[in-house]
């Protein structure tokens, strides 16, 4: 019964940190992204026009520097122009050409503008659309993993990573938009570069293998770092959940202090993690910013050299020196690249975790669909462990017929919330079987299982929204007269009309404003909107004041007419009323019979009921 479980523990981050990414990983990765490939090639061609745009900027700067210069050169560069220097009184020449070059870079530069711009949203729409389809596939994945996965993983770790780690996904535009332009701004500018000088471009290609081996060592840790930070991140987003949903409990304890003492600690882990992995990523762009102001050293040393020596013009040194600016930058944007798809991958490794999570609750292929049903329910020698060798089950057998309503009492932790959880198969038995209209639940389908079974908690779970939503969540085809109606069975219409906006009030989060009678009645109404044969009532009213109770009873009364029922009752009015009681105690079923059977012994129950149930008469 572990399987599941285990799936996000603690250690998986530090084991990842020491793993290298496999390349199944990349490749699912790239499955996303290949998805919107139009956009992408889009965005290449953008990239590429951004690339021609730059080369011609580089011939303007050879014919600005030859204006400036006065060399012979500038007859020709007019004439380029269609223009002829006789055009021009003396010593205007020079300054009609400058002008033509400094009119045409503005000109180049306002379409390179626009496909920079469509370069950046293309790639920018592409990474949130993935991101959005991470998430997407994520919280569907969610909602088929059994009840197990949530009782063991905390719910802020699962939530970093449909936040924190898919936010890596989608803030990685950059790593996209550079490995497009990267590639396209080095072979262009390279090819720039030996169409000026073979020569010089020689000399600066020297430096290219040194850059890659400084980008691969610095930046080879930064996915391990990112791992850990993400993980002592989550670690800082489970203790915020915690202590939100425990508000309650930690300010009746009075444990404010305490709690802002585990917050430092998991912070202050956090900001660690985070640091380490800043200095490692702050070093990676100076580095080679310092190898690339080396390589601009020794171009400007060896052009400077050759100007002085006739074997190349000064125009076309300053050509040369934009075309290598630009092969440095791309070379600057592979550094940034290699970071980026570090961190990149680390979330996307740890989102690929969770994805391939499964469900320890497998549907047979040729499963049944339920029909006709009238709600008989079976238990035979039932054995369950949450954990392998300790039961918590052992050997139970009982019968609910249809339309009988059976209270299951016992000490606490003797098993009868398990046994109220195996009838819609939130786990499966560890042996024996639970059968439903003469089904093992193993044999049926699940959604058609579940159709069939309504669930009404001690702890009532609201949801964001309006109350007619929250009744009709399991039947949110209902009409309104419907929903009002089952309201009115639960004892419920007479809080909800005089709201401002009745049934359109809306709730907040886990039903903020309502009181715990008013969310249980809430509840009981979408259960009876649903309609199910087989009801678990799970200490429905355990949490209620005695005049809460009253109302709630006689709407749970209503609710059970007619229905099968298991009832796990610690209130004395709840197990009067059953058909039959069933007293459990270390996993067994020790006593059963009806209320005054049970009383007349001198067992289990006889005892509960001296010390517990006989209080609630007093009162």
């Amino acid at each position: 019964m572990v399987g599941v479980g285990s799936a996000l523990a603690p250690n998986r981050g530090a084991r990842l940190a020491n793993m290298k990414f496999p390349l199944d990983s990349q490749r699912r990765l790239l499955r996303y992204v290949l998805t919107y490939k139009g956009r992408l090639a889009a965005a290449a061609i953008c990239g590429l026009l951004m690339a021609g745009c730059n080369l011609i900027l580089a011939r303007m700067i050879n014919w600005f520097a030859t204006a400036l210069s006065g060399s012979g050169v500038m007859e020709v560069s007019l004439v380029k122009f269609g223009l002829s220097q006789g055009w021009f009184a003396p010593g205007a020449a020079r300054m009609a050409l400058i002008l033509i070059v400094a009119v045409l870079v503005v000109l180049i530069h306002i379409p390179k503008a626009v496909f920079g711009y469509a370069n950046a949203y293309l790639v920018a729409s592409v990474t949130n659309r993935i991101g959005a389809d991470v998430r997407r596939e994520l919280y569907a994945h969610l909602q088929t993993l059994p009840l197990s996965f949530f009782h063991r993983n905390k719910i802020g770790h699962i939530i970093s990573r449909m936040t924190y780690d898919v936010g890596l996904i989608t803030n990685s535009s950059q790593v996209v938009m550079q490995a497009i332009d990267g590639p396209v701004l080095m072979v262009t500018g390279l090819a720039g570069l030996f169409a000026v000088s073979w020569k010089l471009a020689v000399m600066t290609i020297v430096f290219v293998p040194a850059m890659g081996v400084l980008i691969d060592r610095l930046s080879r840790k930064i996915r391990g770092l990112t791992v850990d930070t993400q993980a002592r991140l989550a670690d800082v987003n489970a203790v915020v959940e915690e202590t939100c949903h425990g508000a309650r409990i930690v300010k009746s304890f009075g444990m404010e202090e305490h709690e802002i003492e585990r917050f430092e600690r998991a912070n202050n882990a956090s900001l660690i993690a985070s640091l380490r992995a800043a200095r490692r990523a702050s070093a990676v762009l100076p580095s080679i910013d310092l190898m690339g102001g080396l390589s601009g050293a020794v171009l400007l040393l060896a052009g400077g050299l050759m100007v002085v020596a006739g074997e190349i013009k000064i125009g076309k040194l300053f050509e040369f020196t934009y075309l290598a600016f630009i092969v440095a930058a791309a070379g600057k944007q592979f550094g940034r690249l290699n970071m980026l798809y570090q961190q990149t991958m680390a979330g996307a490794e740890r989102i690929f975790e969770l994805l391939d999570t499964k469900s320890d609750l497998v549907e047979k292929p040729d499963a049944v669909t339920l029909q006709d049903v009238k709600g008989r329910v079976e238990f035979r020698d039932v054995v369950f462990e949450y954990n392998d060798g300790e039961k918590v089950l052992d050997g139970v057998s009982f019968v609910i017929e249809p339309g009988e309503v059976v209270a299951l009492v016992g000490p606490s932790g003797a098993g009868k919330s398990t046994i109220a959880d195996l009838i819609p198969r939130f786990y499966d038995v560890t042996g024996g079987q639970v059968l439903v209209e003469g089904y093992d639940v193993r044999d049926i389908k699940i959604a058609s299982l579940r159709e069939h079974i309504a669930v009404v908690p001690q702890e009532t779970i609201l949801f964001s929204g309006t109350i007619a939503e929250n009744i009709a969540y399991g039947r949110p085809d209902a009409d309104m007269s419907e929903i009002v109606a089952a309201a009115k069975a639960a004892n419920a219409h007479e809080f909800i009309e005089p709201l401002p906006n009745g049934y359109q009030t809306q709730l907040g989060e886990g039903g903020a404003g309502l009181s715990g009678g008013q969310r249980q009645r809430i509840a009981i109404a979408r259960a009876l909107l649903k309609n199910p044969r087989i009801l678990i009532l799970d200490e429905a009213t355990s949490s209620l004041d005695a005049a809460s109770e009253v109302v709630v009873q006689e709407a749970l009364d209503r609710l059970m007419r007619g229905r099968s029922t298991l009832v796990i009752a610690h209130r004395l009015s709840t197990v009067t009323g059953a058909d039959r009681i069933l007293v459990i105690d270390h996993g067994r079923i020790v006593e059963s019979g009806s209320f005054e059977e049970l009383v007349g012994r001198s067992g289990v129950f006889a005892q509960l009921y001296r010390t517990q149930f006989r209080a609630e008469e007093v009162v």
